[in-house]
Parts: structure tokens; sequence; C-alpha cells
């Protein structure tokens, strides 16, 4: 008797703690868009993604209208996301019906969507002021930051 109840309250925990990992995840877009969009953070090397990418000066402006065109939209989305999985947390914990769960969950799914799409949106916008070659290291520099954030992340 004790080993069911020890291996029911042992699946309840996993099942729990696997709703919570997809309900609040640190999604590497984010990352990314924060080192993007606002790129006066230098790299490791203590150079900014201008200097990186030789931007011209006219490019450099383009950059910064652009950044200043998606902040607060991405701002918002990031705030309606945590919002929204914030309230998924609490239904989960609380005595919510198995609908409203999934009613939320299908919420936290679409938010996630337009914030990527927003985000491609401004990753597109900063490609067309670039060169092929601008391009290409652009391309170079995501990557290198995407595995960086892997690296860092805890498992």
């Amino acid at each position: 008797m004790l080993l069911r109840r020890v291996s029911i309250w042992s699946v309840l925990l996993l099942a729990i703690g696997g709703v919570v990992a997809l309900v609040n995840p640190k999604p590497l877009t984010s990352q990314i868009e924060q080192n993007v969009i606002g790129q006066a953070r230098p790299n490791q090397e203590g150079q900014s993604l201008v200097e990186e990418l030789n931007l011209t000066p006219q490019q450099e402006q383009q950059l910064k209208a652009i950044q200043q065109q998606y902040k607060d939209q991405m701002a918002q989305q990031r705030q309606e996301l945590q919002q929204a999985q914030q309230e998924l947390s609490g239904l989960m914990a609380g005595t919510a019906s198995q609908g409203q769960i999934r009613d939320k969950y299908r919420e936290v799914n679409v938010l996630r969507q337009q914030k990527g799409e927003l985000h491609l949106e401004s990753m597109l916008a900063i490609r067309e002021i670039l060169t092929p070659q601008q391009r290409r290291q652009f391309a170079r520099l995501m990557q290198h930051q995407k595995g960086n954030f892997r690296a860092d992340r805890p498992n």
C-alpha cells in the first residue's frame, strides 16, 4: 500500500513538473531578441552588433529605427505571454477544469506564436539593411549566440 501511494505521488509530481516546464520555458528567441533588438549590449569580446557587422553610419541609423519600431511591441507581447503563463500555472495549481486548462494552454501557444512572428519580422527588417556578407556574419552570430545560450541553460 505504501509503495502504491509513493508511486502515485511520484507520477503526479512528474506530470505537474512537466506541465510547469511547458508553461514557463525560457524561450531561446527571447534571449536572442533581447540581444539583437536591444543591441547596445556588447558580446563576450566587448563588441556590439554594430561593430561586429561593421555597419555604416546609415545602417546604424536604420538599425536604431528598427529597434525603436519593435521595442514596445515586443515588450507588450512578452508581458502578455508572461501573464498568460502565470495564469496557466495558477490553473494547474488550483481546481480548474481540464477544459479551462486546455483553453489557457492554447492561449499561451497563440501568444508564443505571435511573439515569434513579431521577432521574425524584426529579424527580416534587420536583414534588409545588411549586405550579403553582413547577413552571413549575422547568421553566424545568431548561431553562436544560440549555442552559447543552450550551453548556459541548466538541464
